[in-house]
């Protein structure tokens, strides 16, 4: 993030902001993360002083430390609860995700900031988008005794699956995350944390729209969990601008091809596409396609953005390439964060009268870069 961008960063981003840097790194320099956000020396002070004040952190000469024995916000009901020294056993969350390499890690980080927050354990697995290791998984984290479950299922969606069957089986809270859960409603007393994707593609192709283009191709892998959202969402910001929808304009990227010269070859037909049927700008998920198509746009001479406005959808890497692009980015710490807190009220909740279930959705945010507005017109626009 450079210091344009963090001068547009809101209170509460910078204090998970904080948060998040004392998760990954144990602990902070105050003037080196103050440049790093753009904002004042006094103004991350300011922010310390806040969260130290609740107890999250602990202020140090230049900077912070995280609090050796955080606060207890809740103490759980689970199977082998009712202690309450520091040798017994803590509430426990256990999480199980797909991926710890790719999207996931920002996502673990703030279930882990919640975590340290709260006081509480969080124990992870990874299901490497297999449904029998995602099931073993869930069943060992039911056998460790865990007061509470957040899973992101293999599959789009769990309805009909064994794991909803698991799931429904729990005697603890759970929170599906980063997977709706619209079509389970009747089939299980489970909660929901996840980016709204079909509201981030509607902010791409709004920005796109508002840039001037009219001929917009979505890109996108069909194998993704999030496809059809991104294919909702981009159907419904072409037909809020009033442009007859072209089907041919959703297209499906291949699964990369053992032989990469093979996929940059299928890349550099879709541009000859892109440039014949005048389409000027793209939305592509994910970052690595985004990034193999600027790569090879740059390859056969073409001007990005000049000839072809590229945003990518993630924003893992998307800020490395040799043209930074334009990246819709999903509120990955917000949403682990959020999906802890909902587990632990939940538990909470269990102890009292009961409480409504929760479907939590949370909206991506759009981070401008020279791959869909030029460099000096950017610099204008941030106010350089």
């Amino acid at each position: 993030m450079n210091s344009k961008e963090g001068n547009l960063m809101l209170s509460e981003d910078r204090k998970h902001r904080i948060l998040q840097e004392l998760a990954v790194k144990g602990s902070l320099n105050a003037a080196e993360l103050a440049a790093e956000l753009g904002v004042s020396g006094m103004t991350l002070r300011r922010d310390l002083a806040l969260l130290a004040g609740r107890g999250l952190l602990n202020r140090v000469h230049g900077g912070a430390v995280p609090v050796n024995n955080p606060p207890s916000a809740l103490s759980g009901p689970g199977r082998n609860t009712g202690a309450t020294s520091d040798n017994d056993r803590r509430t426990t969350i256990g999480m199980i995700v797909p991926s710890a390499s790719y999207y996931f890690p920002g996502i673990i980080r703030g279930a882990e900031a919640a975590a340290r927050e709260a006081g509480v354990r969080l124990v992870l697995g990874v299901s490497n988008y297999s449904m029998e290791e995602e099931r073993r998984q869930l069943r060992r984290l039911y056998d460790l005794g865990v007061d509470g479950v957040l899973i992101t299922p293999s599959e789009p969606s769990v309805a009909g699956t064994e794991t909803l069957t698991l799931l429904n089986a729990a005697v603890v809270p759970v929170v599906v995350v980063e997977r709706s859960i619209d079509d389970t409603l009747e089939d299980a007393p489970i909660e929901s944390v996840r980016s709204d994707h079909a509201r981030g593609a509607q902010i791409a192709i709004r920005h796109l729209l508002n840039l001037g283009h009219r001929r917009i191709s979505l890109f996108l892998r069909e194998e993704s969990p999030t496809a059809w959202q991104l294919i909702d969402g981009y159907h419904a910001a072409i037909q809020r601008a009033g442009l007859s929808e072209d089907p041919a304009l959703v297209r499906t990227v291949p699964r990369a091809h053992k032989d990469p010269q093979a996929h940059r070859s299928w890349v550099g037909g879709m541009l000859e596409w892109c440039a014949s049927t005048g389409v000027t700008a793209a939305l592509i998920h994910s970052d690595e396609d985004a990034l193999q198509f600027a790569s090879v746009c740059q390859e056969q001479g073409m001007d990005i953005p000049g000839d072809l406005a590229i945003v990518a959808y993630d924003d893992e890497i998307a800020s490395l390439c040799n043209v930074p692009l334009t990246a819709v980015s999903p509120p990955k710490f917000d949403v682990g964060y959020q999906a802890l807190m909902t587990c632990l009220n939940r538990i909470a909740a269990s102890r009292r009268s009961s409480r409504a279930l929760q479907r939590v959705v949370l909206s991506p945010s759009l981070v401008v870069r020279s791959s869909t507005v030029p460099e000096n017109a950017a610099r204008e626009a941030l106010g350089a």
